[in-house]
């Protein structure tokens, strides 16, 4: 035995060598496995939580669009005009034709218009606020009551007509049917 260890001391060396360097790299392949797992776990957790938050984030998100949906059911809207096309005093054009658009539709004549751009005690331009512009449109009409009524249904339901500061009514002195009736509309404008 000692002859053959003898003779094949260099086989077995390179033997051991060769299967300690093979539970050394199966060794380090283990552990780099196992480094590898738990790196994998934590970053599957991190994952985990960062789509909790997405989760919470959209669903707020949906929530606060619910609650915009229902503000602007219940809200009237301010005509939205797209960057600087037009001029602070143009971008009231749609809202004054639909206004006298209303008018003549219910029979009313107007005896008088009076556009008031960026009224002095406007509490929006107040707060400096250089996106939004107002316009007072004061006018006076003539007729009767039931087309005075329904102006006034159809201005109710007016998209972009966020309210009506004064109406003064008074009965024509020759005949009491004939309403002139006074109005001061504020109207607005954002430029977005």
């Amino acid at each position: 035995m000692e002859k053959f260890l003898k003779d094949n001391i260099l086989y077995l060396f390179i033997v051991v060598l060769v299967f300690g360097a093979g539970v050394y790299f199966t060794y380090n392949s283990a552990m780099q496995m196992i480094d590898f797992s738990s790196e994998y776990r934590s970053k599957q957790e991190e994952l985990k939580a960062q789509q909790e938050k997405l989760n919470l984030i959209k669903a707020q998100k949906e929530r606060n669009i619910k609650q915009e949906k229902r503000k602007s059911e219940n809200a009237k809207v301010i005509y939205e005009v797209l960057g600087q096309q037009f001029s602070p005093e143009a971008s009231f054009g749609i809202m004054f034709e639909s206004i006298l658009s209303h008018i003549t539709n219910s029979g009313l004549k107007v005896r008088s218009i009076d556009y008031n751009y960026s009224p002095a005690d406007d509490k929006i331009l107040q707060t400096n606020a250089p996106e939004y512009n107002a316009c007072e449109l004061s006018f006076v009409t003539v007729g009767s009551y039931s087309q005075l009524q329904n102006f006034l249904k159809n201005i109710a339901k007016e998209t972009y007509l966020t309210g009506i500061n004064e109406i003064y009514l008074e009965p024509y002195y020759k005949d009491k049917t004939i309403l002139i009736a006074r109005f001061k509309i504020r109207l607005y404008t954002k430029t977005v």
